[in-house]
């Protein structure tokens, strides 16, 4: 995304819905939107058992977003009049001999589930990645119990690599992911 159409948000594809920065009037819907069990067992272990308060959200848009590697964005729903944060996507670009990938990460509010926003979403965070020469391999590490999620990558034109057994630590317990991944010679999907 450009400078001039970061600040004013993309569209990926879905009628209403945008990638834009983080705003500071963000923070309530993002911790009304991504504070539900549903969503908070599919985030990574940062997420607090206990649930996102306000000040975490606070923090967040208040620059939290930035102390990650690569792109965080805000998912707006812009339909009917309103601009309201309903989920998040990031690409997150690896180091070292692994610079050649690009991890993804994304949510949506549960409101928002099984309308294609996933899908599309997805398929701009990949097209976004592979816009860079220099990336060979987009990939998703999904929490196995996450099916949905999954079928997102797979309809994406993503392949499953395979099943990394107790990999990551979710609030005190070690859990499975699926690898799900394309490389940028071989994507296959309506991009």
């Amino acid at each position: 995304m450009s400078n001039s159409a970061t600040d004013l948000g993309v569209e990926f594809g879905i009628s209403g819905y945008v990638l834009r920065p983080w705003r500071l009037d963000d923070a309530v819907a993002l911790q009304r939107n991504i504070n539900h069990p549903a969503i908070a067992r599919n985030m990574a272990d940062w997420f607090p058992q206990a649930g996102y308060t306000l000040e975490l959200a606070q923090e967040w848009v208040a620059g939290g977003h930035a102390s990650m590697s690569g792109h965080s964005w805000a998912v707006a729903w812009r339909g009917n009049g309103a601009d309201e944060a309903v989920g998040a996507g990031g690409r997150h670009p690896q180091s070292g001999f692994e610079r050649c990938n690009v991890e993804i990460g994304y949510w949506l509010s549960l409101d928002h589930h099984g309308k294609g926003v996933g899908t599309a979403l997805v398929r701009e965070l990949t097209r976004q990645a592979f816009a860079d020469p220099g990336v060979t391999r987009v990939f998703a590490p999904i929490h196995a119990h996450n099916l949905v999620s999954q079928r997102v990558c797979e309809k994406n034109g993503f392949i499953r690599e395979g099943l990394r057994r107790k990999s990551v630590m979710k609030w005190g317990e070690a859990i499975d992911t699926v690898v799900w991944a394309t490389c940028a010679d071989t994507w296959q999907c309506d991009n």
